[in-house]
């Protein structure tokens, strides 16, 4: 695997700006710059300066011959045209950069000589190099993954994305320039490194990105409050020792970020989660799962998911983001939760689909999560069993206006399920996870971590269940349904007469009757489809003669069938 970054210890750093903080007197900024690397002269501190210059200010400033740009600047205007950042959650349209911006780039787009002054015409020999080392200081001509600048940053743009704070809340420290634009000088003061890469407040616990950017949830996401140390690596260096100190910086870089759009730090997007999800960082491992027979592994899918997606507008894929919020996400107390939880807290604030078919900006029920992609839009699924009454739509399976369905979006109207466990008494809801998760997670009695990641069970679920006809009943056969029902109920024919011949003595499946998310009839059939009727057509045949493919319900545990199965033709045959 390849990762395209170039990092340094800093969220927002370069580790050398050519700033100039406008109106900044001479000799408060000679004085405060004169330790930093941006002290140039011969007797600088850093690895870059001249060879015998010993003037400190002039390779930015001069009091005489300077050109038009403000404050008395002593360099060329750099005539670069830039790639600019773009995305498609961008609520601005950068343009190329203006104003300080533009004399900061001077030095650091690596197309002017560092001793290239106005006031003479000889070059300021450097002892290291006239121009910046491509890379880290040097940001190039292609700014598309660094943070955007001059652009009017109004109270219309924090009024479009309500996670912008208002203008007019910014502190001084963070200034727009005189047009109202955002500029290098909003984050940096190329005369004062006092909190390091010359910002202009300490970003300790992503403080100077928390400025600007007020993100729904991140008060309470465990991004923000993880004491959990980040692991050392080889190719990142953390801006802080712990997820909590490092805050934004654990996933983002406001420069020479390895994936531009939102300036992720890794190009593959999971890749920012698996990091840390690796079973070194984080408390759960989620690599790990991923590997399964079964799961959501986004590692499979390059360049297809994107922020601004709807439902129904890309191909099928799955990231992490699809999923989760990374600014809102926190910590799962399992076992804490007693009854039934509308949504866990790992979704929190994650996008959804009602039951209705209405996009939603955050989720209130954890269903709504995975209607996104299995919904109207659903994704294609290996293994899925071809029903009677047949869509892949999981929305109008689990509709309140379906015959039958598990209870997931409501209660069941039935109260014939005699075969519940105890605790599970009519009018209790399930979540998709109750079914769909990982094989050795916490609620499979495992030390895995909880939720649909991966499973070595088909179709991501949490306990076996097998479909395949012929199949000797045991505990383990049907695990996933001996969840919740009773196995000795349902051999001892509580609810149902003929379950047992079925299920033990011709070796039926339990999936080759019953749907296990419900029926949606939109498709009309002639059966009737209640109790999560609705035949496997690769098991049941209709009826040889009439073709009939039918169940009837004839009231409280009354049923018949017309249809044909393993060799035996059913014409009416009644069950009470």
């Amino acid at each position: 695997m390849m990762f395209h970054l170039r990092i340094r210890a800093s969220v927002l750093g370069l580790s050398c700006l050519a700033i100039c903080a406008v109106g900044a007197p001479f000799a408060l900024g000679q004085e405060k710059v004169t330790s930093t690397v941006h002290n140039l002269s011969a007797g600088g501190p850093g690895s870059v300066r001249s060879l015998g210059e010993g003037r400190v200010c002039v390779f930015c400033h001069t009091p005489h011959t300077a050109g038009s740009m403000t404050p008395l600047w002593n360099r060329a205007s750099t005539v670069s045209a830039y790639q600019i950042y773009r995305s498609s959650t961008l609520d601005i349209n950068p343009k190329q950069p203006t104003g300080s911006s533009k004399l900061c780039l001077s030095c650091h787009d690596g197309t002017i000589a560092l001793g290239s002054v106005l006031s003479q015409s000889d070059r300021i020999r450097m002892s290291n190099g006239d121009y910046l080392r491509t890379g880290g200081m040097n940001l190039g001509t292609d700014l598309s993954d660094d943070h955007p600048v001059s652009f009017q940053y109004t109270s219309g743009l924090s009024a479009a994305d309500r996670q912008l704070v208002s203008p007019v809340e910014l502190p001084p420290e963070t200034r727009l320039d005189n047009a109202g634009e955002m500029q290098c000088t909003t984050c940096h003061d190329a005369h004062d490194n006092s909190y390091g890469d010359f910002l202009v407040v300490n970003n300790s616990h992503g403080a100077l990105c928390t400025i600007c950017h007020r993100m729904d949830g991140w008060i309470s996401s465990s991004h923000r409050n993880s004491t959990r140390t980040l692991t050392t690596s080889g190719f990142v260096e953390w801006p802080g020792r712990t997820v909590e100190a490092s805050a934004c910086g654990s996933c983002h870089r406001s420069h020479d970020s390895g994936r531009p759009e939102r300036l992720l730090m890794f190009e593959e997007e999971e890749q920012n989660c698996l990091i840390c999800h690796d079973g070194r960082g984080a408390r759960t491992n989620i690599r790990d799962e991923l590997g399964k027979r079964s799961g959501h592994d986004p590692r499979r899918y390059r360049g297809i998911h994107d922020a601004a997606e709807t439902a129904s507008g890309h191909a099928d894929h799955v990231e992490c983001s699809d999923c989760h919020n990374p600014h809102a996400v926190a910590e799962e107390q399992i076992g804490a939760q007693t009854g039934y939880a509308p949504i866990g807290r790992t979704l929190t604030r994650a996008k959804g689909t009602s039951s209705g078919g209405v996009a939603l900006s955050q989720a209130n029920f954890e269903y709504e999560v995975c209607l996104r992609c299995h919904g109207d839009a659903p994704v294609a699924l290996r293994g899925r069993r071809t029903r009677q009454s047949d869509t892949s739509n999981l929305r109008l399976k689990f509709g309140t206006s379906s015959v039958s369905f598990h209870p997931l979006v409501s209660e069941s109207r039935s109260s014939d399920t005699v075969s519940l466990k105890p605790g599970l008494s009519r009018g209790s809801l399930m979540r998709c996870t109750d079914c769909h998760n990982n094989d050795n997670g916490p609620r499979a009695g495992g030390q895995g971590p909880d939720g649909p990641h991966g499973s070595s069970y088909q179709s991501l679920l949490e306990l076996n269940y097998t479909t395949t006809d012929y199949t000797l009943e045991s505990s383990f056969e049907y695990a996933l349904c001996y969840k919740c029902h009773r196995r000795s109920s349902i051999l001892n024919n509580d609810s149902f007469k003929g379950h047992k011949q079925h299920i033990v003595d011709e070796s039926t499946p339990c999936s080759a009757c019953h749907d296990p998310h419900g029926v949606d009839t939109t498709q009309a059939t002639e059966s009737d489809h209640t109790h999560l009727i609705n035949f496997d057509t690769v098991i049941v045949r209709p009826e040889v003669g009439s073709g009939r493919m039918e169940f009837k319900d004839l009231g409280r545990f009354r049923s018949s069938c017309s249809l044909s199965c393993h060799g035996h033709n059913h014409v009416s045959e009644e069950y009470e």
